[in-house]
């Protein structure tokens, strides 16, 4: 709810709305979520159903007043880090894994990071982006290899290219 002119006034989030418009909702980070936040997650994605707090629910097959019909063309799609250190999140996988595909993306190969780097940092010398690309290439490398604890990721690279 938010306040317009002294008034609680409802307004329907993303979810809600991508539920109902038939759009893909990306939950990005959800390892960081509560539990509690997770399992209405989980409840949605797997029974088709979730209370909203002004009453209204979400059903995947249900019509009549108050009820808000599951779109067949919603998708969730959710990005979450791998349990435990350094990520310090809830173990998502353990969870609501069941209710998902689960994919590991990988990192980038050089060029392509090089080639994205570029583009949060077009100003930069290219001779740069490839220095700071084979530097994290090294220090995931590093980690792999269990010298560094870190897995260091695209996001800390493009981080760092922002403020050059």
């Amino acid at each position: 709810p938010s306040l317009e002119d002294g008034r609680i006034v409802w307004k329907d989030s993303p979810l809600v709305r991508a539920v109902m418009e038939g759009r893909s909702l990306v939950i990005d980070e959800a390892d960081k979520a509560p539990l509690d936040v997770v399992c209405v997650l989980k409840s949605l994605v797997e029974d088709g159903e979730l209370l909203l707090a002004d009453g209204r629910r979400i059903l995947r097959d249900g019509c009549g007043e108050g009820i808000i019909p599951i779109h067949p063309d919603f998708t969730v799609w959710v990005l979450a880090n791998r349990p435990g250190w350094p990520f310090h999140g809830n173990d998502f996988f353990k969870e609501v894994g069941d209710c998902f595909s689960s994919h590991v993306i990988p990192n980038p190969d050089r060029a392509s990071e090089v080639d994205l780097l570029r583009k949060y940092a077009p100003t930069v010398e290219t001779s740069t982006l490839q220095k700071i690309a084979a530097s994290f290439s090294e220090l995931r490398e590093m980690s792999d290899r269990g010298d560094i604890s870190y897995p260091y990721s695209t996001r800390e690279a493009v981080s760092v290219v922002k403020h050059l």
